[in-house]
């Protein structure tokens, strides 16, 4: 019999396939819920917006996991490895401007969700006077949230919306609440969902499902003409 070779250089049908099978959701803290234009910026996005938090009332998000679905993953259909998933998360890093690094990527963004909006935000600050970026670097100095990381088991499943707006069990904070994570601040943020593995050898993979620039902006930014970039 011959010998199985875990194997973590996994296919793009792979990983599109896993990807198919989660959901970024959000829920926006309106008192009478959220009807209005939806961004697809992210994983399931259609329906789910890219929203920041504003002081004292974070705007929250989670990983879904469809129904039924399973994120294990058979590295070869012949004597393969059977490689099972151990934990789901999203990382975030946001863009800063004073951070040479970060300009640059807000000049240049890619094919990404905000890159129109980045452009603009690194001409914007090009235009600043030194007072205003000396306030600005004082005002918003790094604070990336760490990741959340949850099972697969632990993550709560698809949610089906009416009418554009989420409506949650009453029990469902009592149960999912540790997966969820808000995003500090409208801006500019990096982000990369990510799934940890093990293989039945005993190896360790992180595949990354999807990866991405959004621009997260606070929900009244939605629903009106205003719309501030920091």
């Amino acid at each position: 019999m011959t010998e199985k070779i875990c194997s973590s250089g996994w296919t793009e049908q792979t990983r599109m396939s896993l990807l198919e099978r989660v959901r970024w959701e959000s829920i926006v803290p309106y008192a009478d819920g959220f009807i209005g234009h939806h961004h697809p910026e992210v994983p399931g996005g259609q329906i789910f917006l890219t929203s920041a938090s504003t002081p004292g009332n974070p705007t929250r998000h989670w990983i879904a996991l469809q129904a039924g679905a399973t994120l294990d993953v058979l590295d070869n259909p012949v004597n393969g490895c059977w490689w099972t998933a151990t934990a789901v998360g999203v990382s975030f890093r946001e863009l800063l401007p004073y951070e040479a690094s970060d300009l640059a990527e807000l000049r240049s963004p890619g094919n990404t969700a905000a890159a129109g909006a980045a452009r603009a935000a690194a001409g914007l600050w090009d235009r600043m006077d030194q007072q205003r970026k000396r306030w600005f670097v004082t005002a918003f100095p790094r604070s990336d949230p760490r990741t959340v990381w949850c099972s697969p088991q632990e993550l709560p499943p698809w949610t089906e919306p009416s009418r554009g707006v989420l409506y949650l069990s009453t029990d469902w904070r009592y149960r999912y609440e540790k997966c969820r994570w808000a995003i500090p601040r409208r801006g500019f943020w990096e982000w990369q969902l990510k799934v940890e593995y093990t293989s039945e050898q005993g190896h360790r993979h992180t595949e990354v499902l999807a990866s991405d620039l959004s621009w997260f902006r606070e929900p009244n930014d939605y629903l009106n003409e205003r719309v501030t970039i920091w």
